[in-house]
């Protein structure tokens, strides 16, 4: 028999799947997104209605006639310059896909396309996008970027997981659709919420007390195992402080 935590925590994602989250991925390399999507906090959100996930992949938007049973989705760039660029065409197909359930819906919906140039991904941003949109669609990159036109036509905003470049835009697409899940209500369980709230450290440590390595004994910090939860508080928030020192905050 299911206890009342559990009741409650079922009960309000039922209530909140009546505007589920619903998170779109354009991709070459679908598979990426659909093995994550079946992992963890993201799966069981999955499997409770409070979101769902679906790739997109432009090859299978493709017009005209293949050239040896080979359909690229890619191009050289005018004006020159290294690589290959997706181009728009099937990219905005598989985009006008993914919302044209949205568009019936009348659902808010967000185009995103990933990128090392785009605005900075943050906490506050993914509550943002939770408490403002239904639908969101993010467009992986791959090669030296996507033609231009398709942000143009959708109004599509850039964003970056972080100063540094990567072969290609699927992972900070998961890690978004990560954040933001943790962020829909009734994803986490009651001591998750907990946990989340508490003061977070830099320094995690679990058992043994004493652990031996090579002749050496590391010891678990005494204030940790002293019970006193204003002192513990009070030595992660000193941990804090000293780490965001040292990378120049």
């Amino acid at each position: 028999m299911p206890s009342l935590q559990q009741t409650l925590h079922k009960v309000e994602g039922l209530l909140y799947s009546a505007r589920m989250k619903r998170f779109h991925v354009i991709t070459i390399f679908p598979d990426i997104v659909t093995a994550y999507a079946g992992e963890s906090i993201v799966a069981r959100a999955v499997k409770d209605k409070l979101i769902a996930i679906k790739a997109y992949n432009p090859r299978d938007f493709l017009r005209g006639k293949s050239k040896n049973g080979y359909r690229p989705v890619d191009d050289r760039p005018y004006g020159g310059g290294p690589g290959m660029v997706l181009a728009a065409d099937p990219v905005v197909r598989a985009i006008d896909r993914a919302l044209s359930a949205a568009r019936k819906g009348k659902r808010k919906t967000k185009v995103i396309i990933l990128s090392p140039q785009g605005k900075e991904f943050t906490n506050a941003y993914a509550e943002r996008l939770v408490k403002r949109y239904d639908d969101v669609v993010f467009v992986a990159g791959r090669y030296e970027g996507i033609d231009a036109r398709v942000k143009t036509i959708f109004r599509a905003e850039e964003v970056s997981t972080g100063p540094y470049v990567l072969t290609g835009g699927e992972l900070p697409a998961l890690t978004m659709i990560d954040a933001m899940t943790r962020r829909i209500p009734g994803v986490l369980g009651k001591f998750e919420s907990l946990e989340e709230s508490r003061t977070a450290s830099p320094d995690v440590y679990t058992r043994p007390e004493v652990y031996e390595w090579k002749g050496k004994k590391y010891r678990v910090p005494k204030v940790l195992r002293s019970g006193d939860h204003k002192k513990i508080d009070a030595w992660k928030e000193t941990r804090i402080a000293m780490r965001k020192k040292k990378k120049g905050e």
